[in-house]
């Protein structure tokens, strides 16, 4: 992402969109979630409302505490995380949200539910809204700047229904993070524990995935120190997470943000290096993150395709149960080097 209004770059700082969380922690839930919906008429859905369905549909208690499955238990997300088909996967993601939300809006203190809800407005945001509005060319662009607003809607969905959450765990979170107090900040995440690693990443990605569609809504301008603050801090609780989507995510932020707004080079080098390290080079993410949002700046067309050809060159079907994810990384690295003249001053 650069921050500014250009748009070829503008989902660099969301590379994390499909990626290994995406496969193992929201679609865990999804088949349960339509079954529910096939089994049930709407008013049994209302009644289902329960703690005991809603735990079942989040994988997580009422207090937002992942429910441990056993290691024997099949894994009937495999028909999910495994899809080779990504366009079967964008017509079905969206029915999926509504009824995550009106199983949300009949038990709104479940914050397992709640946090569910959060992640997939930032994904489908991001991997169904986002990264397909990227593609349109100038000719689209009344089109582009639609579905970018559509984007930026469902970002600060999601952010809003997990800082609903932080903020019960934690009174004065939100305002927090929607501030930019760096005492309030630093006391805010300070709370934060390896539990909520996940929600918090989300939360961080709703906000800054919201900001590099619109850089001068001056309210998103003024609240850039929260999401990152909380990227560090769950960095800091678990750098392993998710194949290390959080340091993918910092190296977009921190290396194309200007100085004035929390921008850092060096840093954003660094989180690459962390990226790399931790997902062993075999997701596409940190490989599109780096061609994007430092190759293209630094006119660096070599170290851009290559970046992308390694992408490429991972094996979807090496990693069966993240083939989906894969897949849809692959998809991007291949536009991006089908656009190649187009981000390049040749001399």
């Amino acid at each position: 992402m650069q921050i500014n209004v250009s748009c070829h770059n503008i989902d660099g700082v969301m590379a994390f969109s499909y990626n290994y969380i995406m496969c193992k922690k929201i679609l865990t839930n999804i088949f349960v979630c339509v079954s529910v919906f096939l089994l049930f008429s709407c008013a049994s859905i209302r009644k289902a409302g329960s703690n005991a369905a809603s735990d079942l549909l989040a994988g997580a208690d009422k207090n937002g505490n992942p429910i441990k499955k056993s290691s024997s238990q099949p894994d009937p997300m495999f028909a999910i995380t495994g899809e080779s088909d990504t366009i079967l996967m964008e017509d079905f993601f969206p029915t999926t949200l509504k009824l995550y939300e009106i199983m949300q809006a009949g038990n709104p203190d479940h914050q397992g539910l709640s946090v569910m809800c959060g992640e997939m407005n930032v994904m489908y945001a991001n991997a169904f809204i986002q990264i397909e509005a990227d593609t349109l060319t100038d000719a689209h662009f009344d089109k582009k700047k639609s579905e970018y607003k559509r984007a930026k809607l469902h970002y600060l969905r999601g952010r809003d229904y997990i800082l609903a959450v932080f903020e019960k765990r934690y009174p004065g979170f939100r305002s927090a993070m929607l501030g930019s107090d760096d005492a309030a900040i630093k006391l805010a995440v300070s709370h934060l524990k390896k539990t909520d690693v996940p929600a918090a990443y989300w939360c961080a990605a709703g906000t800054l995935g919201a900001f590099s569609l619109d850089p001068l809504d001056p309210e998103l301008l003024g609240c850039i120190r929260g999401p990152v603050a909380m990227l560090e801090r769950a960095a800091e609780l678990a750098p392993d997470y998710s194949s290390g989507v959080i340091w993918d995510l910092m190296t977009a932020f921190y290396v194309s943000a200007p100085s004035d707004f929390g921008g850092n080079y060096e840093r954003g080098l660094y989180c690459h290096e962390q990226a790399m390290k931790v997902s062993e080079g075999l997701t596409p993410g940190p490989y599109i993150t780096y061609a994007q949002d430092i190759c293209i700046p630094k006119n660096d067309e070599k170290g851009f395709s290559d970046a992308l050809n390694a992408a490429l060159a991972i094996d979807p079907d090496a990693q069966p149960s993240t083939r989906l994810s894969t897949i849809i990384f692959q998809n991007k690295a291949r536009y991006l080097l089908a656009s190649e003249d187009d981000y390049f001053v040749h001399w």
